[in-house]
């Protein structure tokens, strides 16, 4: 199960603590970033090679960058509301596997990427440089608007299957647990997007609901049939 958000916070503020009490050097990071070309690309031009293109990856959700065929534990963090931060990289490139099976509570998890950085400062500095190439880069080299994040919450003592669909058209689905979320990035905020539950995957049938882009939907009770309760509507 995902941890919480208040486990999370504490773990995001901990561990800015400990990544800014050292000096982040992003000329040193691009030299440590050589250890990373084999797997990834960054920058203009930037393609998912083994592993996604890094352009933007500070602010963004995992598993989400498009067009890369992410592992079933990425996009199960993803879904799960994982957004990477400086900190949160800071942990996972210490062990990746280890740190999505933290983050899941599953023993079983595991990253595609074996690689492990396991130098503090060879991390800090890696984060600093990466973390200059923001998303609005990415979204000029790559065709991809950074757009708005639409996000559904489950809070519900129920699991059920959810969809968020962007106002561009891009869809994250997945199964939420009691009080987990997941999101869809892109398009303008404002305009029409929408979120969807039902039963289980295999349901044909089960509630929508429209909401402007960039926000997020509550689902509090589900009925079939599309008389679900909604935040936007309770």
């Amino acid at each position: 199960m995902a941890k919480g958000p208040v486990i999370l916070a504490a773990a995001v503020i901990a561990g800015g603590m400990a990544a800014g009490a050292a000096a982040q050097d992003a000329a040193r990071g691009e030299q440590v970033f050589r250890k990373c070309k084999s797997c990834h690309q960054i920058g203009a031009g930037a393609r998912n090679r083994t592993g996604p293109v890094l352009t933007g990856v500070v602010g963004r959700q995992a598993g989400s960058y498009p067009g890369y065929r992410y592992g079933a534990s990425m996009r199960a963090a993803g879904a799960a509301g994982l957004v990477w931060s400086e900190a949160l990289l800071m942990d996972y490139l210490a062990d990746p596997s280890g740190f999505l099976r933290d983050y899941l509570g599953d023993d079983g998890a595991k990253a595609r990427m074996g690689f492990r950085l396991r130098d503090a400062q060879d991390r800090r500095d890696v984060i600093s440089f990466v973390a200059g190439f923001g998303a609005r880069q990415g979204a000029a080299t790559q065709g991809v608007t950074p757009g708005a994040q639409t996000c559904v919450e489950n809070a519900t003592p129920h699991g059920y299957y959810f969809v968020a669909e962007a106002p561009d058209g891009t869809r994250r689905a997945g199964p939420l647990a009691p009080g987990e979320n997941l999101c869809a990035r892109g398009g303008a905020a404002g305009q029409r997007a929408v979120v969807s539950v039902f039963e289980d995957e295999g349901q044909l049938e089960g509630c929508s609901r429209l909401l402007p882009g960039g926000e997020t939907e509550t689902l509090f009770r589900y009925v079939d049939f599309d008389r679900c309760a909604w935040s936007g509507n309770s």
